[in-house]
């Protein structure tokens, strides 16, 4: 039976049988793969170990003929911090959900793995995050995750005319994907401030850890909150884990 060797990040397991389980992991090389791993239930498991932390695993998988098969893991990047944490914990879960549900199988993305990955680490070493940075943070992982994925929202010109934001007038058209101007805005668009664009502007390119940092009113905390959740949910079109998740823990 052939085999290949990966770095990979548990996104989700769901039990299999009495003693199976099987799991969704975005590798580095193979994207999002599904894989099989017999008997990992069972408490003499040597490998349930491996997958079941937070954190970057080495990966040993044999090809099968309708499915998969874990032939070999090993923890190399656990995070350590997380799985005592609940903030932490909900917070990546969040993030791994989308990750699992914007993506498809075998599609490689090397620096969605990073994204992860750079994630996880900064999660791991940072204090406890409270409710208003874990917001920033799933919002920045969620600009991040869709810019990478080709479909990120327009923040800099009008999506219509293409004619660079006023500071006033500006309206989230999430369908046609980014900011309308004063002029061109739907009369059912959400408006949107100018200082909500700039957070989201900012926490699209800003490292995973200066998204704890921004400090911003809590009219603008509402705003990114509600742009974020009208970003997964136009672009799932029902398939809504991650948002379901993110609310029923934040």
């Amino acid at each position: 039976m052939p085999t290949y060797r990966d770095r990979g990040i548990v996104l989700r397991a769901n039990p299999v049988r009495d003693a199976d389980r099987r799991y969704t992991i975005f590798t580095e090389a193979h994207g999002k793969i599904t894989i099989l791993a017999k008997g990992s239930r069972k408490s003499k498991s040597k490998m349930s170990a491996h997958l079941a932390s937070f954190g970057v695993v080495d990966l040993m998988v044999a090809r099968g003929r309708l499915t998969d098969h874990l032939a070999g893991a090993d923890l190399k990047l656990p995070a350590r911090t997380i799985i005592g944490s609940l903030p932490k914990m909900s917070l990546l879960q969040s993030m791994l959900l989308a990750a699992d549900a914007f993506t498809r199988r075998d599609q490689p993305e090397p620096r969605l793995f990073k994204l992860l990955g750079d994630f996880i680490i900064t999660l791991d070493t940072q204090p406890e995050p409270h409710l208003n940075e874990r917001s920033q943070a799933f919002a920045s992982f969620t600009l991040k995750l869709t810019d990478i994925l080709g479909f990120a929202l327009e923040l800099d010109r009008c999506v219509r005319c293409r004619q660079t934001l006023q500071p006033i007038g500006n309206a989230l058209n999430v369908i046609r994907g980014g900011i309308e101007c004063r002029r061109c805005r739907d009369g059912l668009a959400p408006a949107v401030s100018s200082e909500t664009i700039k957070a989201l502007r900012y926490l699209r390119g800003a490292e995973p850890r200066q998204a704890w940092r921004l400090t911003m009113p809590s009219p603008i905390q509402r705003e990114l909150k509600f742009v974020t959740e009208l970003v997964i949910a136009t672009n799932l079109e029902g398939k809504l884990p991650a948002l379901r998740y993110f609310q029923a823990v934040g």
